[in-house]
């Protein structure tokens, strides 16, 4: 494995840190909201590596992270709920959609057939997954459980040894993204996050059921995403 890159995605360093993807590695890249482990979605040793970062017991599945709408379209099976229309409005964007996952992506990603798909705001994230060529993994910088690292100095301290730390540009945001599941017939809000409900998602739709709990968690852990 390549040795340890860091800095800022500048194009040079972008070039070096998609091989290091493609090759299987574990990066940290800073997101539309926070720094995240990374990988390429068809690395199952990987994406393993991660959970194992995480020490996560639930079988819950990772955010993917798609470079456009084509590409979400290779691990998407159906779009209900009226998904087409309000994701393009919204991506790219800190909006995170659950969508009947395409056969045969591994349960890891898809667990119960359901992915979880996003295309970044973040025009150098989107060129950088362009350039591996298939979707990301996507999942906050943490212990499962616990507070996501902030600063790029504590992550590299807490999870040394990664391909690559690739730093963002002033202070990341800890409002998560927005997760909407579209696998019903109506969207339902799973999780509050940067792009507001009403305003953005819900208008011009039928009323969506809350699922959420207190403290804006759904009421439905299998649907929770770790971004």
């Amino acid at each position: 494995m390549a040795p340890e890159l860091r800095g800022l995605l500048t194009r040079s360093l972008a070039a070096r840190v998609a091989a290091a993807l493609a090759a299987g590695g574990v990066v940290v890249l800073p997101t539309d909201t926070i720094y995240g482990f990374h990988c390429a979605a068809s690395s199952a040793g990987a994406v393993k590596r991660i959970g194992a970062l995480k020490r996560r017991a639930s079988r819950g599945g990772f955010v993917l992270l798609a470079a456009d709408a084509e590409m979400a379209e290779r691990i998407v099976a159906r779009w209900p709920g009226g998904a087409r229309a309000i994701l393009a409005r919204l991506w790219p964007g800190p909006l995170t959609a659950l969508l009947p996952a395409r056969k045969g992506l591994p349960a890891a990603l898809a667990p119960r057939g359901v992915v979880g798909v996003r295309v970044p705001g973040r025009a150098d994230l989107r060129a950088l997954v362009a350039a591996v060529g298939e979707p990301l993994v996507s999942t906050s910088v943490n212990v499962s459980g616990g507070r996501p690292l902030a600063r790029i100095a504590d992550i590299e301290r807490a999870f040394p040894g990664l391909e690559a730390y690739v730093s963002g540009r002033g202070r990341t945001s800890r409002i998560p993204s927005t997760i909407i599941d579209f696998t019903g017939d109506a969207p339902v809000l799973v999780r509050r996050g940067r792009i507001p409900w009403r305003e953005n998602v819900s208008g011009g739709l039928r009323a969506p059921r809350r699922r959420e709990g207190a403290g804006g968690q759904s009421g439905n852990p299998s649907k929770r995403r770790s971004r």
